[in-house]
């Protein structure tokens, strides 16, 4: 379905001068963004990056670096993404890419006693009963495995 350009915000950063995605998306995302937790705390920001460092955790960068959610709120119970366990360090360009997608490797990360109760209950039984597909995708120059969950 085509929007029309008035339907997008304008972004100088993009080579379009519009945001990627539509207003009415972007108002949805962070209804539920709000609805999942919002943002880190300013304790969970300093102990994230008083764990990862200042360096991009997936391709080293130290500019516009941003407390990020592994795992994305999209698919956590209200209240549980933003979590310490469920924080790291990336910059905003590795952060935009990965945007709401579901990483193998950060599953793994999130220690399981807090990723069954964070994990929305249809997201985590098709996790647990492997209802996805693995596809190879590029992040910051290295290839990570994303699962879609069917």
């Amino acid at each position: 379905m085509e929007k029309d350009e008035m339907e997008f915000s304008k972004d100088k950063s993009k080579k379009d001068g519009l945001t990627s995605a539509c207003r009415e998306c972007n108002n949805s995302r962070e209804k539920i963004r709000r609805e999942n937790g919002g943002e880190f705390s300013k304790e969970q920001k300093e102990k994230a990056f008083l764990l990862y460092g200042t360096a991009c955790q997936i391709c080293g960068s130290g500019f516009n670096l941003q407390v990020d959610h592994k795992l994305p709120q999209n698919i956590c119970n209200p209240n549980m993404a933003s979590v310490s366990e469920n924080a790291w360090i990336l910059c905003k360009s590795c952060n935009v890419s990965k945007g709401t997608k579901i990483i193998r490797d950060m599953i793994k990360d999130v220690p399981k006693e807090t990723l069954r109760p964070m994990l929305l209950n249809h997201i985590a039984e098709k996790v647990k009963n492997r209802n996805f597909t693995e596809v190879k995708i590029r992040i910051g120059g290295k290839v990570f495995t994303e699962i879609r969950v069917k």
